[in-house]
């Protein structure tokens, strides 16, 4: 009686293993599936081609207007890695291209550290209006890198205490009352529909004209996509 019991407990031991070894396979019969999707799509390093550049006729821009080559920043002041985008990769650009008559760089506001980054955006809009060009983009980038630094709370001071040294045309009483007011709302409502029109759900996110850049601190890939551009375009 012992050595039938002891038979019976070892079949029911082994239909859980045969679950599990039919559940593996089918994983990864799965993933084999998707790895052959993703690659032949390209993959996730590859950059994508929209139907269309962003339009930037109401964005704060640098550059020509009419452009043959526009390159866009969706980025959020208080996000860091777009500080570090701003420092190291905007700092190359402005070197390499942005004395181009046929190229401009323009910025669409992410907001997506909450009230923080409203602060930021409100700030901005307000400077880019007020301001002069050369004080604006001084502004812009004093902020970029300064907001997203570890520790630092993004408050109406502290877009202040910024834009009293980067843009002093700018009255400090009417700039608070336009971050409390959010005189230009509207607008970026405007840069939330840019956002979701052009499926931007990261940042920084680069597009070069209607090519959207897979990895934004590669300069080298920026460059290459530029230069394609370029000579497309021009």
């Amino acid at each position: 009686m012992a050595k039938n019991k002891k038979r019976k407990n070892t079949k029911t031991n082994k239909a859980p293993m045969k679950f599990l070894v039919i559940v593996t396979a089918l994983l990864v019969v799965v993933m084999a599936a998707l790895l052959f999707v993703v690659n032949s799509n390209g993959g996730s390093n590859s950059a994508s081609t929209h139907e269309d550049r962003p339009p930037i006729d109401d964005l704060a821009t640098y550059g020509n207007d009419d452009p043959a080559v526009s390159i866009v920043e969706f980025g959020d002041y208080k996000c860091p890695a777009c500080g570090t985008w701003d420092r190291e990769v905007f700092d190359q650009l402005e070197s390499d291209y942005l004395d181009h008559e046929d190229i401009s760089f323009s910025f669409v506001n992410f907001i997506g550290f909450q009230n923080e980054s409203l602060i930021a955006s409100l700030a901005s809009q307000k400077i880019y209006h007020e301001a002069s060009e050369d004080q604006f983009w001084d502004f812009h980038h004093a902020l970029m890198q300064a907001a997203g630094v570890q520790g630092s709370q993004v408050d109406i001071d502290f877009v202040v205490d910024i834009a009293s040294e980067h843009a002093p045309d700018v009255d400090e009483d009417e700039l608070r009352t336009s971050i409390t007011e959010q005189e230009y709302m509207d607008e970026l409502y405007a840069e939330h529909e840019l956002i979701e029109e052009f499926g931007v759900e990261r940042t920084p996110t680069i597009f070069v004209n209607d090519v959207e850049v897979s990895d934004p601190f590669d300069y080298n890939e920026i460059e290459r996509i530029i230069e394609e551009q370029l000579e497309e375009n021009s």
